[in-house]
């Protein structure tokens, strides 16, 4: 998610020799193929389509889209050069391994669609609207609809964070609706709340002091409630939080900030797996999650939460207070949850 300030301020090296060993064999048994498709007006999204080797090249697959989180966030989870997690392509790897098909794709104007980054400042606003996004994956869904080596009625979505959000709202706008949603690290609270938690939490490590702490929360109060009322970003951002607030970026956040996780997930007619690991410092299994599990509570479709302990915001195991999970491969218990919940349900 935007909000999430810890994402490119550190890095961490868990090797996992054992799961690199698994992605890869399960990588030779699948077909990837380079496609695209159109996203909201027109724009062109490339992405790619990893489809399982099947054992009756005559049987659908079902299939996973593979939403990332946000800010320049690529199709495999990476926001090169400083930031390389391969979450979703280790989650690609994972699901053809099961015999799913995936589809994972560059958001609009980054990457390999940089050609369509709009020319002039004032495009930008509108360019980068939330309903463009979520348009987009709505666009990416529509094309494993109907493709023609994929189940139709056996298509669900996983989002990873800020992705969550997106899955969450193009399956309350559309139909057909996903076959089920795995929100993935995704917060169950409005936004606002996660961004002050985080704050707060940054400022005290960097050991701010009870005026300064005041400040930029006081400050990020303010600017949240003007981007609410009016969809711009104020001029008077102070320095420090001017990272999270990019002028052009003021119509994508009031529709953002506007969103409530858990009520959404409380519409969405199909099945849910929220996973949010113990050791997130970005989304809180405490508030988020939990906040998930009282919209589910009533459900029995099969919906599901799992808080998995020293599991971080990128789904990857932590070994200690100082490592944030971002590197390596994908927590086990993750990997496996994933597949015991899919076997059922797609």
């Amino acid at each position: 998610m935007r909000a999430i300030l810890n994402r490119t301020l550190r890095s961490a090296i868990i090797v996992a020799v054992a799961m690199m060993t698994e992605n890869s064999a399960a990588a030779a048994a699948s077909v990837e193929q380079h496609i695209s498709f159109q996203g909201k007006d027109g724009i062109p999204i490339a992405g790619t389509l990893v489809l399982p080797e099947p054992a009756n090249s005559d049987r659908l697959a079902p299939a996973v889209l593979l939403i990332q989180g946000s800010g320049p966030t690529d199709r495999d989870g990476n926001q090169p050069p400083n930031l390389q997690t391969d979450l979703l392509r280790q989650l690609a790897d994972i699901l053809a391994g099961a015999g799913i098909a995936s589809l994972r794709y560059d958001k609009r104007g980054m990457h390999e669609n940089r050609d369509s980054f709009p020319k002039h400042q004032n495009e930008l606003s509108d360019f980068f609207s939330w309903s463009a996004f979520v348009d987009d994956a709505h666009a990416a869904f529509a094309f494993l609809v109907t493709h023609p080596g994929i189940a139709s009625d056996r298509v669900g979505v996983l989002g990873h964070s800020e992705g969550g959000l997106l899955a969450l709202d193009f399956a309350t706008q559309y139909r057909p609706q996903p076959k089920l949603l795995i929100l993935a690290s995704t917060p169950g609270r409005p936004l606002g709340q996660v961004i002050h938690d985080q704050l707060s939490g940054l400022l005290k490590q960097q050991q701010a002091t009870a005026e300064q702490r005041q400040f930029f929360l006081d400050a990020d109060q303010r600017i949240r409630s003007e981007i609410l009322a009016t969809g711009k970003v104020p001029l008077d951002v102070p320095a420090g939080l001017a990272a999270l607030y990019p002028g052009y970026l003021g119509p994508f956040l009031k529709s953002e900030f506007a969103l409530d996780p858990a009520a959404l997930a409380a519409k969405v007619e199909v099945p849910i797996l929220v996973i949010n690991g113990a050791a997130d410092s970005q989304v809180s299994a405490a508030q988020d999650a939990a906040r998930f599990s009282s919209a589910l509570a009533k459900r029995t479709d099969g919906s599901e939460v799992f808080t998995p302990s020293a599991v971080s915001h990128n789904l990857k195991p932590v070994t200690g207070a100082n490592d944030q999970g971002i590197a390596g491969a994908l927590d086990g218990s993750v990997r496996d949850a994933i597949l015991r919940w899919l076997k059922t349900r797609l």
